[in-house]
């Protein structure tokens, strides 16, 4: 393939084939890679790990995404996916008996299960029924109630593609003081998001994905004031040092000044996958998250001009804000299964959801890659 892009080279091998699937994984860049060995070759030879590693290495991920989100590194709140976020809210808040959460019918099923839960201890989990364009904030307006206290949802549907006005369902939920809590997993690294500016409570997000990190990675953001009213359920020693040499390990004071660090998942110091994930985010920040988007826009924007639309039905929306880097099709002749074997074949791969075909580039494809894979859809 012609890398004619400006990041192309940054990924690979892709041992000839086309990744086309970043909606389900994203790949490594290169830099990645190589601090991916680096950090193996500390357990190879562990003389190499320094304590301060331990430290150091959660500290200068919180700055990264901090810097990526527009949030305060002191409040990001490190994971393993987007689900670990939402299973800190649905066990760290303060329920009442008679509460509502409110979901989106048809979102993915993590923003559905953390909730479930709930039912145990009197809350009531109701659904919105999206229409095509997803909800919309007149909708979400008219469906809140008096006892409704948080509504959850993507921003960027997993299963046709469509992204929600982020600005107008804060501003609602705002206006009528419910929680808003946003799974970021299918937009954040193919979209700009500045947490600061938007009315959020809360956001979830997995790495693995547009945030080109490996697996098993993942950060929330949660508001000071939500945060600071969550009943402590874990502790994790190595947080409870606050940064004291390993030499000091028998001080058993129970500190309740760490904010967001009190929630990290256990072991921050995950060597084999944030410290390659630092070097993925660091690489994003230097190409520019409102760069990356137009070079992703315009991928997206190759496609729906040059797709057979006699063959294909477009299910994702075609134009304007609610429009995402999910392109998701239906076969008009044929079965998607089959159309995904064609492109299989040809070495280019993508997903099949719900019968659909979801095509999702991003920044490591060229513009050759899509017109290749245009011209299978085409035969």
């Amino acid at each position: 393939m012609n890398p004619d892009s400006p990041y192309a080279l940054d990924f690979g091998p892709f041992d000839g084939r086309v990744w086309l699937n970043t909606a389900h994984q994203g790949p490594l860049p290169k830099v990645a890679i190589e601090a991916a060995k680096a950090t193996l070759e500390q357990k190879v030879r562990p003389h190499l790990l320094l304590d301060e590693d331990f430290f150091e290495v959660p500290r200068r991920l919180k700055v990264a995404l901090g810097k990526l989100t527009g949030a305060a590194p002191e409040d990001i709140i490190l994971g393993n996916s987007t689900t670990y976020g939402l299973d800190l809210l649905a066990n760290g808040i303060q329920w009442q008996h008679g509460d509502e959460v409110l979901l989106v019918d048809g979102d993915f099923p993590a923003d559905v299960f953390p909730w479930l839960i709930l039912r145990n201890q009197g809350v009531t989990v109701r659904f919105i029924k999206a229409q095509a364009e997803g909800v919309e904030p007149p909708q979400l307006a008219h469906e809140l109630s008096p006892r409704t206290r948080l509504f959850c949802t993507s921003w960027v549907n997993s299963f046709n593609g469509c992204a929600i006005d982020l600005d107008g369902i804060g501003q609602v939920c705002k206006d009528n003081n419910v929680l808003f809590v946003l799974n970021a997993a299918q937009g954040l690294g193919a979209r700009v998001l500045d947490i600061k500016a938007s009315p959020m409570d809360a956001v979830t997000c997995c790495g693995f994905k547009w945030l080109c990190g490996p697996y098993a990675t993942g950060f929330c953001w949660v508001t000071p004031a939500l945060r600071e009213s969550f009943i402590p359920r874990h502790a994790y020693w190595l947080a409870m040092q606050g940064g004291k040499p390993l030499d000091k390990m028998r001080d058993y004071s129970f500190r309740t000044d760490l904010g967001a660090r009190a929630w990290d998942v256990f072991c921050t110091a995950n060597f084999f996958n944030f410290v390659p994930w630092v070097a993925a985010i660091e690489y994003l920040l230097q190409a520019g998250p409102a760069n990356i988007a137009s070079y992703d826009e315009g991928l997206i924007g190759q496609v729906l001009q040059d797709l057979d639309q006699d063959r294909f039905e477009l299910i994702s929306p075609p134009t304007g804000p609610q429009r995402s880097t999910l392109i998701v099709v239906r076969p008009r002749n044929g079965t998607a299964g089959a159309w995904k074997e064609r492109l299989s074949v040809a070495r280019f791969d993508i997903a099949v959801r719900e019968g659909n075909l979801r095509i999702s580039p991003h920044l490591h494809n060229s513009r050759q890659d899509i017109a290749e894979m245009l011209s299978v859809l085409s035969t």
